[in-house]
């Protein structure tokens, strides 16, 4: 589904160069490639939406009016509370930033962007086992290299959890079939190794066996390599892979959602959350409240079943 704010926009005029000068103060800051993309084009939408509907023509312009104005606009067009709240927190590092470089008033000193919404006030979706299976299985049909290389991306993904940026930057040798680990670098350039159940380690094996006949296989470490082009594939390819694969059978997956759905699984099967925690990278109990909220229900219900309320009455 295309984003309801459209395409960022491109002739920017003179708010351009400042965010050019954050994202090179971001680089500098060593932020994750991610991160840099999300406080920028937060910066770029909302310049974008200044210059179209205010007379504002420069950031020290910029006061809590057009900020009121510009979250009531995301309000208006039925942005998700969360999605406004990220929106604000980016622009928040963005005026800290100007304010800072110019000594320059910061808007956001007298005005707190949308709160995010409260923890496990909205369940998170999930994708059900059966339409796991029927993802994987129609990726498995496929002998050649990009049938192999999807099913071994769709199966790590599900017995992961793990990121799209982690999946994503693996390197061959990152991986151990015989062992079931893989080396990931997590937000902050944490490292963890996490496992993979033997189905995964089989359909990495089948895919590596096909890389190796790869002509990129020789000069290129990265694990996940395009059919077409002699280069490491991008988080950007890699989703696409993912939506595509869900398009063909009239699901709306994306990479992240393998991550809710593995959390999932976990607590439902009674995982312990203190391994949850290291497998998936989190040092807050917040993130597992934040993930956890769509296993409780179904755990609640389950306990039901178990529990005679009524005691036999």
């Amino acid at each position: 589904m295309p984003s309801k704010r459209g395409k960022l926009p491109t002739n920017l005029g003179p708010f351009q160069p400042w965010i050019d000068s954050f994202d090179l103060s971001l680089q500098v800051a060593e932020k994750s490639t991610n991160t840099r993309r999300i406080y920028t084009d937060a910066a770029t939408w909302f310049a974008g939406w200044l210059l179209r509907d205010t007379q504002v023509r420069a950031w020290g312009q910029v006061t809590r009016d057009e900020l009121r104005a510009f979250f009531v606009h995301m309000q208006d067009i039925e942005y998700a509370r969360g999605y406004r709240n990220n929106i604000g927190r980016a622009l928040q590092a963005f005026f800290k930033w100007y304010a800072d470089e110019e000594e320059a008033p910061n808007p956001f000193d007298k005005f707190k962007p949308p709160p995010p919404p409260k923890v496990g006030a909205q369940r998170k979706a999930v994708i059900e086992i059966d339409q796991l299976a029927a993802l994987i299985r129609d990726a498995e049909k496929g002998r050649d290299f990009e049938s192999r290389r999807d099913a071994a991306l769709l199966r790590l993904f599900a017995c992961t959890g793990c990121r799209l940026a982690e999946i994503t930057n693996l390197r061959v040798g990152d991986v151990n079939i015989v062992r079931r680990t893989a080396a990931v670098v997590g937000k902050g350039g944490k490292e963890r190794v996490v496992r993979f159940d033997a189905k995964a380690a089989l359909a990495l094996d089948r895919y590596l066996r096909k890389r190796a006949e790869h002509k990129a296989a020789q000069v290129v470490d990265a694990l996940w390599i395009g059919v077409r082009r002699n280069q490491p594939m991008t988080p950007s390819g890699v989703r696409q892979i993912v939506k595509r694969r869900g398009t063909r059978l009239g699901m709306d997956i994306h990479p992240h959602l393998f991550r809710h759905t593995f959390t999932h699984n976990w607590l439902d099967a009674g995982g312990a959350e203190g391994d949850l925690m290291e497998l998936n990278g989190w040092e807050s109990q917040q993130m597992l409240r934040h993930y956890g909220s769509s296993a409780r229900g179904v755990r609640a219900q389950r306990a039901y079943d178990r529990i005679d309320v009524m005691r036999g009455v």
